[in-house]
């Protein structure tokens, strides 16, 4: 437990570190460490065997070359404590196999497409580790409040955009196919990704204030969440957000593109039919061709050597949905009229099945 504590503070050092001496790098290694440690402490405390058998039912261990029995990585401690789905685990896989795609000369365009993320990565630890071990364990001592001006100026803003459009695109392709799993609960969970609106306080200071509040938005009422958002319109704010690199926001793949133009329209719209509009319109793979970089235009379709496949930005889907939506053109497009979601497709009668009058 001490050592997972030491890691995290670590971790939380390197990440706040300026300029040159801030690395991402470390902060995922360390936090990698502080979280296997906090797993393996919470697991032994259950009484639960942390060591690989050689075989199941086996009495005999795993051993590395020193002849110490290996203990369970970081994703078998997840699999035995969280539920598939929970967020706090998502996040933490997140950052198990985004450790293959930092390079330390993007560090810091890989900082602004992660931040939430990373800030969820410490929160969900320091909330684990008081459920698990008690409040008297926080990290509340140790950890302070980072000092900085980031985002506060115009040009502040654009050198962040300027940033982000030199995320390599192996982070890129990662980013956008773990997201493209996950379900919109999940994804939009705060324990997943952890996104906070820093706003200035004025006004007279009381003993009780102090330097900065967290808001939760779920505490709030409609009319509430909307004066905020209206005061966040109207003030200078810092807003640390979902951040995407330019071309890689949200991409689908066949099925789910189906799926979304389904449920905006309102029509009956299949993964074949997605195949027949994206042929029409010559966009990814040619019909009997397979996926390859070559069909890849980035502003519709993007190709994914890691996976092998395409996927399809929200940019052409939105177009889809427009035409698609006109019961006129959906029809012309697809040669049939509208039917709605869960109808049996329309047969096509037979040309010798015709009567003649």
């Amino acid at each position: 437990m001490r050592e997972a504590r030491r890691q995290a503070c670590v971790a939380v050092d390197f990440y706040n570190r300026s300029g040159e001496r801030q690395s991402l790098a470390d902060f995922v290694v360390h936090m990698h460490l502080a979280w296997q440690n906090l797993m393996h402490a919470h697991l032994i405390k259950q009484k639960t065997n942390i060591y690989f058998r050689m075989k199941k039912g086996s009495r005999l261990y795993k051993r590395d070359k020193y002849g110490q029995k290996q203990s369970w990585d970081l994703q078998t401690c997840l699999d035995a404590v969280y539920a598939p789905q929970d967020p706090i685990r998502i996040n933490v896989e997140f950052f198990i196999n985004f450790r293959n795609s930092v390079e330390h000369r993007y560090d810091r365009s890989l900082v602004l497409a992660t931040a939430a993320l990373a800030h969820a990565y410490v929160i969900n630890f320091e909330a684990e580790l008081t459920r698990l071990f008690g409040a008297e364990e926080t990290l509340a001592e140790e950890l302070r409040f980072p000092v900085f001006v980031q985002s506060l100026s115009p040009e502040g803003m654009e050198t962040q955009r300027v940033l982000r459009k030199g995320l390599p695109l192996e982070a890129q392709t990662y980013i956008t196919e773990f997201e493209t799993r996950l379900p919109d609960n999940v994804r939009d969970d705060p324990r997943y990704e952890y996104r906070i609106q820093l706003q200035p306080i004025v006004g007279p200071k009381s003993e009780a204030d102090l330097a900065f509040k967290f808001i939760n938005a779920k505490d709030l009422s409609p009319e509430e969440l909307e004066e905020k958002h209206a005061e966040g319109r109207q003030g200078k704010v810092l807003i640390i957000e979902k951040l995407k690199a330019s071309g890689f926001a949200n991409e689908m793949l066949p099925g789910n593109a189906a799926a979304a133009i389904e449920e905006q329209t309102k029509f009956r719209f299949s993964t074949n039919d997605f195949t027949r509009m994206r042929h029409r319109d010559g966009v990814g793979p040619k019909k009997g061709q397979g996926p390859s970089a070559e069909y890849a235009d980035g502003s519709r379709c993007i190709y994914s050597k890691a996976h092998h496949n395409h996927v399809y930005t929200q940019a052409y889907v939105a177009a889809l949905i427009q035409e698609l939506r006109d019961p006129v053109r959906h029809e012309a497009a697809l040669g049939r009229a509208p039917e709605k979601p869960g109808s049996p497709p329309q047969k096509k009668p037979h040309p010798l099945s015709k009567q003649k009058n």
